[in-house]
């Protein structure tokens, strides 16, 4: 069935019971807005893979994953790499629940405190990889302030068990 098709048919009714309507369409992309939110559903016929993103109005729109279905509406539930079929009838099954109607309400702060946190969380964890990177090729160099120096920003209790060693042999040769 047509992407778009089997949304309109599974997951329109329960949006327009929410205020919602269709306000774009084109092949494989149906954009959807009330008077306080917007949402945004994708098919990507090439990767075959779906996205869903959601947000108030005229603001930042937030992309539901597999994770905050998880965290959020306490559901294992999948919308990441399901069939879209899968997909529209796993969305209109947490859109039905508690969690999603509030949400569809307008009633994000939840999700977006999540998904800033979530992504806090990947920044950090790309700076610390990044950080550690530089390290290790300080420490290649014999630059031990430099190494130390890293270890330093990222903090001795948060790095793993080797780099720890090589900091208190690094902090003996400078």
């Amino acid at each position: 069935m047509e992407f778009n098709k089997l949304v309109k048919e599974e997951l329109l009714p329960i949006l327009q019971n929410e205020g919602f309507e269709v306000v774009e369409e084109l092949n494989n992309i149906i954009r959807f807005s009330s008077s306080k939110m917007e949402i945004g559903i994708v098919y990507n016929d090439y990767e075959r893979s779906n996205f869903i993103e959601i947000g108030k109005r005229d603001e930042v729109l937030y992309p539901l994953n597999d994770s905050v279905v998880k965290n959020i509406f306490n559901s294992e539930l999948q919308i990441s790499q399901v069939a879209p079929d899968v997909f529209v009838k796993n969305l209109t099954s947490l859109f039905t629940q508690k969690e999603g109607s509030e949400i569809l309400k307008g009633n994000i702060k939840h999700l977006v405190k999540f998904i800033e946190q979530e992504s806090s969380n990947y920044t950090a964890e790309l700076i610390q990889r990044q950080t550690l990177e530089t390290a290790s090729k300080a420490w290649e160099r014999n630059d031990y302030k430099a190494f130390v120096k890293c270890i330093e920003e990222i903090g001795i209790e948060k790095i793993p068990q080797s780099y720890q060693l090589k900091y208190k042999i690094a902090k003996q040769k400078i």
